[in-house]
């Protein structure tokens, strides 16, 4: 499968609630992996690609400029894979405000991704 990513994904162990465009119903979600970019996760409930999702995320940022960072972005589903197990599905969603609507999250993503790349 080819990699057709922009950015470097940061594995990231944490849990997001994303809401379906429209709905008002939100579900936990388990990150596996995030970037300026964009975020790969893993649901419980089937997902199609182009689904839009209100994403809210809240990390707490290792590093020099360590610290709690909530966001809540607006991510389109861009793939999705169903996994071995029953009714669970890996996805990966796009961002693309997240420059300008949480710019220190964006910062501390994307020095984390150029670490990334160092290693």
């Amino acid at each position: 499968m080819e990699n057709r990513r922009k950015t470097m994904r940061v594995p990231v162990a944490s849990i997001a609630h994303i809401t379906p465009q429209g709905l008002e119903k939100s579900m936990d979600v388990m990150i596996r992996d995030l970037s300026t970019s964009g975020m790969g996760c893993y649901v419980d409930h089937v997902c199609q690609k182009g689904d839009m999702m209100m994403t809210k995320i809240k990390l707490d940022l290792p590093g020099e400029n360590a610290g709690v960072i909530s966001a809540l972005l607006l991510g389109q589903v861009v793939w999705v894979k169903e996994l071995n197990e029953e009714g669970r599905y890996a996805v990966g969603l796009e961002f693309r405000e997240m420059e300008k609507q949480y710019p220190d999250l964006y910062a501390h993503l994307q020095e984390m991704e150029q670490q990334s790349t160092l290693k």
